[in-house]
């Protein structure tokens, strides 16, 4: 009887070392490239005609519905910061996902109900109709931003972590697994591709022809169906290890700077403190270094 293969440096959702036949490779990778597609539909197919929507729904200003959107595309991008760094730090790639998701739906559902209700937008009106366009009152602002920005927020978290807990459901140590992972991917930016060309042209008609309700309905049920098909998958699923975020290094090294602003540089490098060269040969391998320079001292 063979004994059953494990992942070095993964555990399943128990707490116990991966098993490589039962949990990662693509039926894993398929639950998150089919919850990516769904990702990329809902926000892209908000963000793309959301112009349209400020400016014939809302009856906001062209300049100002321009920079609404770019602030709401922008910030969906800043905060993908703060996932990466909880993710790395604190919660892990899985549970980012799973509460920035359910964030991510919660934004768009209050956005779908805002098209709904019709205390929560301005009254229709045409050019031609000889009444007054009149534009979104406070109320009505402060739902759109809160649906909106929710969003971003839990946009900005699902970006940041869905590419590396794709590729963390496969071992790149196994040659045949490091090779699925290069096409895991090509199909992860092929399902990218997929949702915004859908967002693009079947939402935007939708949205345009039929209604925003069914248009922003639709981004509702997307996300939700993503959410929902990856916890299906919780069983399958290979976690890591947290890594630590590169902005706490980042952070730790200015810092470090600071407090050693006031002390002289010894005028021979060698004299530097080296964390390698503390340690005994037998422990680590003195590393190859570049020349130290005066370009930054």
């Amino acid at each position: 009887m063979s004994s059953v293969q494990t992942i070095p440096d993964a555990w399943d959702y128990k707490g116990h070392p991966a098993e490589r036949s039962k949990t990662g490779g693509w039926i894993a990778a398929a639950m998150i490239l089919g919850g990516e597609a769904c990702e990329r539909l809902t926000t892209l197919g908000i963000a793309v005609n959301l112009v349209t929507y400020l400016t014939a729904t809302m009856h906001l200003g062209n300049a100002s519905s321009a920079n609404i959107v770019t602030n709401f595309m922008g910030t969906s991008f800043m905060l993908c910061l703060l996932g990466g760094f909880l993710a790395d730090t604190f919660i892990g790639r899985y549970l980012t996902i799973a509460i920035f998701a359910t964030v991510q739906a919660t934004g768009v559902s209050i956005l779908t109900i805002s098209t709904i209700i019709p205390s929560l937008h301005p009254p229709k009106c045409t050019e031609n109709s000889g009444k007054t366009c009149v534009p979104a009152n406070n109320l009505q602002l402060m739902i759109l931003y809160l649906a909106l920005y929710t969003t971003a927020l839990g946009t900005g978290g699902v970006k940041s972590s869905v590419s590396g807990f794709g590729s963390d459901q496969f071992d790149d140590s196994d040659k045949g697994e490091k090779q699925h992972m290069t096409k895991f991917f090509n199909w992860f930016f092929f399902f990218i591709s997929i949702g915004s060309l859908a967002a693009v042209t079947v939402l935007v008609y939708i949205q345009d022809h039929i209604g925003r309700d069914w248009g922003y309905g639709i981004c509702g049920c997307a996300i939700l169906l993503a959410l929902v098909v990856f916890l299906l998958g919780t069983r399958k699923y290979r976690f890591k290890k947290l890594v630590g975020s590169p902005l706490t290094q980042i952070a730790v090294v200015f810092v470090a700077a600071l407090r050693k602003r006031k002390m002289e540089l010894p005028y021979d490098s060698g004299l530097l403190f080296d964390v390698d060269e503390m340690m005994d040969d037998t422990m680590m391998k003195r590393k190859q270094r570049l020349p130290r320079s005066k370009q930054f001292r």
